[in-house]
């Protein structure tokens, strides 16, 4: 059995932070960033910010 339909494309964020009280949350559905609810269960409504994606360098390679 295969994972390919559960899987996420490379480019969609899966992780957002939120502007109003600063948690971080996984995105249930990219195109809606809205955090509904802060992890001590109260009701939140912020805006979500996605991190970018970034490479990490090795300015040292040979």
């Amino acid at each position: 059995m295969t994972d390919g339909p559960y899987r996420r494309n490379a480019n969609e964020p899966s992780e957002a932070r939120c502007a109003l009280c600063g948690e971080t949350f996984i995105l249930a559905d990219p195109n809606d960033l809205m955090h509904f609810q802060r992890r001590d269960g109260e009701l939140c409504g912020g805006d979500g910010v996605p991190f970018r994606k970034y490479i990490i360098r090795r300015p040292n390679r040979i």
